[in-house]
């Protein structure tokens, strides 16, 4: 098992999975609005399995999609962070940086701000 990472940016903390967070997230991903460019909504039994596999997957590297939270704010809003795709892409092999925000905390800047602090942290300086 490799060290876990968690970290903070001026407004949002990135932290491991919590089991109190699958309940909003399934509620991120059954929104029509939230999944309108994926193929469809989630189940809350699909979305358990996709939260099962992020956990899986930072225990295994240390990183991840980590579950987001706004500082003092709201416990869960979604995750950010990094994947290394399962498919084959012309330019593999490759990290790619993912979110999915609920809809309420869009427009805020927060994605982006996230993404950047997971650079930061996975980036030797």
């Amino acid at each position: 098992m490799a060290k876990l990472l968690e970290f903070q940016t001026e407004r949002l903390r990135l932290r491991q999975w919590r089991d109190s967070d699958l309940e909003p997230f399934a509620a991120l991903n059954a929104d029509p609005k939230v999944m309108e460019f994926f193929p469809k909504p989630l189940s809350g039994h699909a979305s358990n399995e996709m939260a099962g596999t992020i956990r899986s997957l930072i225990k295994q590297r240390g990183w991840g999609f980590w579950a987001v939270e706004v500082k003092g704010v709201e416990p869960f809003i979604g995750f950010c962070g990094l994947h290394i795709p399962v498919a084959t892409l012309p330019f593999s092999p490759c990290v790619e940086i993912g979110w999915r925000l609920s809809f309420a905390h869009w427009g805020n800047g927060y994605a982006s701000e996230a993404a950047r602090g997971a650079l930061a942290v996975s980036t030797p300086v």
